[in-house]
């Protein structure tokens, strides 16, 4: 039985996209309920050793492994090098995403797969990498991390909305097809959030204006959400196929 202080003791989780904000935050989290951490970055080590550095500090292992997940040829070597150092993976958080801010008409061909290869290609690659073992496993947990413009929508960014849409379809197939294997599959979508990102992608967020709309009144921190993501890991053992909204009512009002 699992120490309940630290439910994941023995499991291996793997984040993509964890250098920093989310990523990071679910790594402290998964490492504090006992489970080592892959900290997948597409190119900048050195936040991904900062991250490692907090998992270790935690007391779990950490390794960091830079590669592009829209590159299935970089995501096998992601998933060799964590079953070589840490183990099998029984754990998977599609987090890695891009969300230039963008109007339709100026969106290239290159753009739109760009943001689709990161976002939705990269989920399919990582989850088809670590299905296997978890099937063999018994268990597995597979977290897709979205975003409320997935659901309703947001302008200049065609291409982003299109990837949190596809996300929680991509959660409901797999969520029925892998339930009988003991894995539960899930969509986290945050909502506003307090984060470090391009202010280019970004050019009219107000944290303080957009809280304003929202029924608890201010943004959310990373740690809501990675508190989020840990518990359905740990826990929510009868939670599947879900789109579990973190936004402080957010989506009521929009």
């Amino acid at each position: 039985m699992a120490d309940s202080a630290q439910p994941l003791a023995g499991r291996t989780a793997l984040i993509t996209g964890a250098g920093r904000n989310i990523g990071r935050a679910m790594a402290r989290q998964f490492a504090a309920a006992g489970a080592d951490v892959v900290v997948n970055v597409r190119q900048n080590l050195e936040e991904g050793e900062q991250t490692a550095e907090e998992v270790r500090a935690l007391g779990a292992r950490a390794v960091v492994v830079a590669g592009d997940v829209s590159k299935v040829e970089d995501v096998r070597q992601l998933f060799d090098r964590a079953t070589d150092e840490l183990g099998p993976v029984h754990i998977l958080v599609n987090n890695a995403a891009v969300r230039p801010h963008q109007p339709f008409l100026e969106i290239t061909p290159e753009d739109w797969n760009w943001v689709l290869g990161i976002g939705l290609t990269g989920a399919f690659h990582c989850a088809q990498a670590a299905i296997p073992g978890m099937v063999e496993a018994g268990w597995g947990r597979i977290i897709n991390i979205s975003g409320r413009d997935g659901f309703s929508g947001i302008l200049n960014r065609a291409h982003g909305v299109t990837v949190k849409a596809g996300i929680h379809g991509f959660t409901k197939a797999l969520s029925l097809e892998f339930g009988p294997s003991g894995i539960t599959v899930n969509t986290v979508v945050p909502g506003l959030i307090h984060t470090t990102r391009p202010k280019e992608w970004y050019p009219t967020l107000s944290y303080e204006e957009r809280a304003k709309g929202i029924p608890v009144r201010h943004a959310g921190s990373v740690d809501d959400i990675a508190r989020t993501v840990r518990f359905l890991v740990a826990e929510g053992e009868y939670i599947t196929g879900q789109a579990v909204h973190v936004n402080g009512g957010e989506f009521l009002v929009t």
